[in-house]
């Protein structure tokens, strides 16, 4: 489906708006299909305006819409695309190249962790959480990009990818870990798998848009397990 190459001359631009509509699918085999979006943001559908590419500058794949382009659209006519379950490591795992999501587990089970935004090895933003296998819960409690980064997507990539985690486990291979994380994505945008909520969100027209958006029935009441909260008080000792 992808191109092997990218344009001749054309290195990509770091500075992409980010779409998480990547999505990566286990075939009964073990292999993997890359499903990507049918639509550019624009509604024009995809093949037939769009092409794909590869962002050498993020390290992601990327959709080139010639109808946004050819209708005027010069410079918002390309997004760099991205798979916020699948396409995350462990900080192990992270090659200090394009833009990465880094996972950082938590002390212990139950307690904060987070998932860094890294562009070239550098974190631009962050998103907090903590989350519970045993009483499947999840609360997200802060997400942050960078002044200079913001306005690209790097807020809902990494929204979507605290939400799509079930644990921290890092047992087994990293495509079996990928599809448990795609699964629990998919199930929380469809209201389905864990219970999230949020901590309390800024009273600023960005964060309210941010809110908005957050697939989540409400925003702003954190609920958190009895073992997140014994995790807590450990920290706090």
């Amino acid at each position: 489906m992808f191109e092997a190459q990218r344009p001749k001359g054309e290195f990509g631009s770091s500075e992409l708006p980010v779409r998480p509509a990547l999505r990566h699918e286990l075939n009964p085999n073990g292999s993997l299909t890359v499903h990507a979006p049918n639509h550019c943001p624009r509604r024009h559908p995809v093949p037939g305006s769009g092409t794909f590419s590869w962002i050498v500058a993020l390290h992601l794949h990327s959709l080139i819409c010639l109808r946004c382009r050819d209708e005027g659209h010069v410079d918002d006519h390309q997004w760099a695309l991205i798979d916020p379950a699948y396409e995350q490591v462990e900080a192990g795992e992270a090659k200090g190249v394009g833009l990465e999501l880094v996972a950082v587990p938590p002390a212990e089970d139950a307690g904060p962790g987070r998932i860094e935004l890294r562009l070239d090895g550098h974190a631009i933003g962050t998103a907090t959480f903590a989350v519970c296998p045993q009483d499947r819960t999840g609360v997200l409690e802060h997400v942050q990009v960078d002044a200079e980064h913001r306005g690209r997507g790097y807020g809902r990539v990494l929204a979507l990818a605290a939400f799509s985690r079930l644990d921290w486990s890092t047992d087994g291979p990293h495509w079996v870990r990928g599809d448990r994380r795609v699964r629990a994505l998919r199930g929380a945008q469809h209201g389905a798998g864990y219970a999230w909520t949020t901590t309390l969100i800024e009273d600023t027209p960005l964060a309210r848009g941010f809110a908005k958006w957050l697939p989540l029935p409400t925003v702003g009441e954190p609920l958190y397990c009895r073992h997140m909260l014994a995790a807590a008080a450990r920290l706090t000792v």
